[in-house]
């Protein structure tokens, strides 16, 4: 097996092999199960990943994101209840899958209403809240994305695909020990970033260092983006303003002197361009990205500059938003695969990052190289509002 994950050429149905022998299922594993615009296209580069091959995609809860450019998801755990005897690949598709708890990974699996009750009803509770994060998982894991061998029927296997955990040094002893556990059962394991490979090889798990497979997203899905740019919101966006600089912001970067700094800066950047500037979501997932956030943060763009022109895009597809940052003459935001995407294209990014240590900047260092400029932090906005995030 490669270290970047489980590949083979078995055939696409489920049926006898060879000898009598059963084809071994394709089961992709992640969190698809939610909007956020990086898990849904990982989902489709680990299919591209192994074009042989009809997989399964599984999550912790089943749900249909085909409106999203997403897959129709089932839960892991009724796969394995309605066909545990058959043999299988469970493939961890990447993302920071190894630090999200199950009480992240339950609340946002709500709907922007029901997290904001939840977290009300449950977040100074923690006997509360352990008990209904069991009750939505149907799990007691504590990582509840990382599945190991001890944990599925003894015909699958276990692979890990260019997944993150720069945050693996704070879980506490028993989340690590559940998850090393883990990785130490799959037959394959590739990790995205430099700080999670070390976090891994300090606990003695030995990983292979993979970019993340996003960086392939022209290469594999360049044709599909080409035509979702030539038609739709894109092409009438493009006939309004012909060049936009893309621009993203999570919902915890909504305080007021964040927002009026990066408007400040965005303005910069866009006049520099010669560039209208475009608002977009890149997750709509409690915890990722809100509309609110970004009416507000139009409002001070307008204010501090009412000539450079701006719209909003509204779709949250994903390939409406690869089309969107492939068309760009530049791309900020805070979401790594906005920056990813958006440098596979050639477009000039930036990445928004709350500290050095974030996920974001663990990975650009990784890649780019730690003095590439790449990355932002959040405490440099202020000082280069006057020239720019490209400056």
């Amino acid at each position: 097996m490669s270290g970047y994950g489980l590949h083979g050429s078995e055939p696409r149905r489920l049926r006898p092999a060879r000898g009598g022998r059963v084809a071994r299922r394709l089961v992709l594993f992640g969190a698809f199960d939610r909007h956020n615009f990086g898990d849904l296209l990982l989902a489709h580069c680990a299919a591209a990943a192994e074009p042989e091959r009809e997989p399964l995609f599984a999550g912790l809860l089943a749900r249909d994101l085909r409106g999203f450019d997403g897959h129709r998801v089932r839960a892991l755990a009724q796969i394995l209840a309605t066909s545990p005897d058959d043999p299988a690949d469970l493939v961890h598709v990447g993302g920071e899958i190894l630090t999200t708890t199950a009480w992240e990974a339950a609340v946002m699996l709500q709907s922007a209403a029901g997290a904001a009750a939840v977290i009300a009803a449950h977040a100074q509770d923690a006997h509360a809240r352990r008990a209904w994060t069991t009750r939505v998982l149907g799990s007691r894991r504590q990582i509840p994305y990382v599945v190991g061998c001890a944990d599925l029927p003894s015909g699958w296997r276990v692979g890990f695909r260019a997944v993150g955990g720069v945050a693996f040094g704070g879980l506490t002893k028993a989340q690590r020990a559940e998850v090393l556990g883990a990785l130490r059962s799959g037959v394959a394991l590739s990790v995205r970033d430099r700080v999670t490979h070390g976090e891994l090889a300090a606990a003695g798990v030995a990983a292979a260092l993979v970019p993340d497979p996003a960086a392939a997203t022209r290469a594999l899905f360049g044709e599909r983006i080409a035509q979702r740019a030539a038609r739709g919101e894109i092409a009438a966006l493009r006939c309004r303003m012909p060049r936009w600089l893309a621009l993203q912001l999570a919902a915890e970067w909504g305080d007021d002197a964040t927002l009026e700094a990066v408007a400040r800066a965005a303005v910069a950047t866009a006049r520099r361009l010669h560039a209208g500037i475009v608002l977009f979501r890149a997750g709509l997932a409690p915890w990722h990205d809100d509309a609110a956030v970004l009416d507000r943060l139009a409002t001070r763009i307008a204010a501090v500059a009412s000539d450079v022109p701006l719209a909003r895009h509204e779709s949250a597809a994903v390939f409406d938003i690869c089309a969107l940052l492939a068309g760009a003459a530049a791309c900020v935001g805070t979401s790594l695969h906005c920056w990813i995407v958006a440098t596979a294209f050639d477009v000039p990014a930036r990445c928004l990052v709350c500290a050095a240590g974030a996920k974001p900047a663990a990975y650009i260092d990784t890649w780019a190289g730690p003095r590439s400029g790449q990355w932002i932090g959040r405490s440099a906005l202020g000082a280069m509002a006057a020239g720019g995030f490209l400056s």
